[in-house]
């Protein structure tokens, strides 16, 4: 789902885009019982975000480098993968058959290795009765200044002023009056890219495939990282990707739609080779020493005092 509002949107476009699993604007009956309940329609109950810091946006719009520059919407609470892409990862693997869904699996505790969903059916022919599959839910986080004034502003029902309520902030905290929030993309490498690996790791030792489930821009993000070699249609694998992604379609209800973009199966040590080598190799100890001079600003003489 994407916005024409310039190259990057900050201060001029609401930040916002689902709050309480609607958008900003609905006008829809659920929309308003989810907003006066302050509840997500995605894992059920009460809004965590909400609870736990005040906040109730499930999306914001954001023009990322890395993503052509364009705004888009970039889901930034986990629970927003929740329901139909985990419900899609359920039937890629079972098909027709009924599974039981539980949530939040603590498969070790030293180290604390927590799984979001494990899907499990009765089956004679797999180990122990039971076939059943591991999945992950991606997000990605916010970083940089927040859109708080921008919450505060829908709660109070005047999102034409939003704007103003970030200058009323600044002036507050004595700070620079400005928009600046971006979306974690760091993260996508550093957290992701581990998790998939060290689960992947443990999962595989018990025989459970694991799915990741993710926005499809994010997908890509990781693979732009971590570019591993997928296995062919009906080969075996070890872990698959699930991309979803918004185009701007409601469901019945009223709530911005995320549907299936594209599916990567790999195995682990397709993901793993991929994940400890380089993109690029053409690396140079001469570059990279002219960078480590340049980064400190000292003369070559004194960097023989450093052993560099």
């Amino acid at each position: 789902m994407t916005q024409s509002a310039g190259q990057n949107g900050r201060g001029t476009v609401f930040p916002i885009v689902e709050a309480f699993g609607f958008p900003h604007d609905s006008e829809s009956p659920a929309a308003a019982k989810a907003w006066n309940d302050k509840s997500c329609p995605f894992a059920g109950g009460l809004c965590e975000k909400q609870r736990q810091y005040g906040f109730g946006y499930c999306s914001v719009t954001y023009a990322a480098k890395w993503n052509d520059g364009q705004q888009r919407t970039y889901a930034v609470c986990d629970h927003r993968l929740d329901g139909p892409p985990v419900d899609w990862a359920v039937t890629d693997f079972f098909g027709d058959r009924p599974a039981t869904l539980v949530s939040e699996v603590a498969a070790t505790l030293t180290p604390r290795l927590n799984i979001d969903y494990v899907a499990f059916a009765d089956d004679p022919s797999a180990p122990d009765g039971t076939s059943l599959i591991a999945i992950e839910t991606q997000a990605i986080d916010l970083r940089g200044g927040g859109v708080g004034p921008a919450w505060r502003a829908w709660e109070a029902d005047d999102v034409d002023n939003w704007r103003a309520y970030f200058t009323a902030e600044a002036e507050r905290k004595g700070r620079r009056d400005t928009v600046d929030y971006g979306v974690n993309t760091g993260n996508v490498y550093k957290r992701l890219g581990t998790q998939v690996a060290v689960k992947g790791e443990y999962l595989k030792q018990i025989h459970v495939p694991l799915y990741v489930v993710m926005q499809h821009s994010i997908l890509e993000q990781l693979r732009s990282r971590i570019n591993f070699v997928p296995v062919e249609p009906g080969s075996p694998w070890d872990i698959t990707f699930a991309g979803f992604d918004y185009d701007g379609a409601l469901d019945s209800d009223g709530k911005l739609r995320l549907d299936l973009v594209e599916t990567v199966r790999t195995t682990l040590p397709n993901y793993l080779e991929a994940m400890t080598t380089s993109g690029d190799s053409s690396a140079l100890r001469e570059d990279f020493v002219a960078k480590v001079r340049k980064k400190v600003k000292i003369a070559p003489a004194q960097a023989n005092l450093f052993n560099i």
